[in-house]
């Protein structure tokens, strides 16, 4: 049994910190007074058509006062900072961090502030929401975790039975394999304001540049992405799927704008025209 903290407690961090708590582990869960508040009354929950009906006791606080032996980091990439602050380095010390966060940067931010712990990137796909605090619902048929190679948090997550995939090669591979996916769908469902269904009809050869500078920027990084297998995901998701980044939109929230479109600009300076549209259509 692991000692598990997880930081951020809304729909992926609650949702990974309920399933390792139904599978035995020891999980702390870093959050808000409100949130923390409501799981140490109502336990963690989680509503899945593939897990079941979970409604788990775990501990929860505002800041970690025990090493644990991994820290999940599930924050929104805006939060990152400001967040850290619950999970001091000094109590941190030789844990596993484990990141699952969109973009590619925040793996070496990380190791900066945790310079004793071994940051061991992680990412995942899936469709889930926190419909209260404490509270989430699994949407999606499928929740995929992904490593680069064999990795002891990728034990972890198996051993409690779910999907994960260890075929990346290396980190670069492993996050742009998401990028190059994640951003093409973000920006141009956000961009539109439509779901991915409406917005790949209207926009095909907008999208089409997308996945072409999204994977031509993850080469800069010695990924090797083909565009083509990308686009035959794109247009496998199933209409109705809206993005996090337009949920985010509509609810008013700060967006991913920076860890989603600014690696892919930063990697290709000027060379990016429907990355640089797309995040000015959403800026207005």
């Amino acid at each position: 049994m692991a000692r598990v903290a997880v930081l951020g407690a809304g729909a992926v961090g609650g949702m990974l910190g309920a399933l390792l708590a139904k599978a035995g582990h020891e999980v702390v869960v870093l959050g808000s007074d409100r949130t923390t508040a409501a799981i140490a009354v109502h336990g963690l929950s989680l509503a899945s058509d593939t897990y079941g009906e979970i409604t788990a006791a775990v501990e929860a606080r505002s800041w970690l006062v025990e090493p644990p032996d991994v820290l999940v980091v599930a924050t929104k990439a805006p939060d990152l900072a400001a967040a850290l602050l619950r999970a001091p380095a000094a109590v941190v010390g030789r844990a596993t961090v484990v990141p699952l966060l969109n973009g590619v940067d925040h793996v070496a931010y990380l190791r900066g502030v945790y310079p004793e712990a071994e940051v061991v990137p992680m990412t995942v796909s899936v469709e889930a929401t926190r419909t209260a605090p404490g509270v989430i619902e699994h949407l999606s048929p499928f929740a995929s975790y992904a490593t680069a190679g064999e990795t002891e948090p990728g034990v972890l997550l198996a051993e409690a039975g779910l999907d994960v995939d260890t075929s990346a090669a290396d980190e670069a591979t492993l996050l742009w394999r998401k990028l190059a996916f994640l951003a093409p769908v973000a920006l141009l469902t956000t961009a539109t304001q439509a779901p991915i269904g409406p917005a790949r009809e209207a926009r095909p050869s907008e999208l089409a540049a997308l996945v072409d500078e999204a994977c031509a920027a993850a080469a800069e990084w010695g990924a090797r992405i083909d565009p083509d297998a990308v686009r035959a995901r794109i247009a496998g998701v199933p209409a109705s799927m809206r993005s996090s980044m337009l949920k985010d939109r509509v609810a008013g929230a700060t967006l991913e704008l920076d860890a989603i479109a600014g690696p892919i600009l930063r990697a290709l300076p000027g060379k990016a025209p429907a990355t640089k549209s797309a995040v000015a259509a959403i800026l207005g």
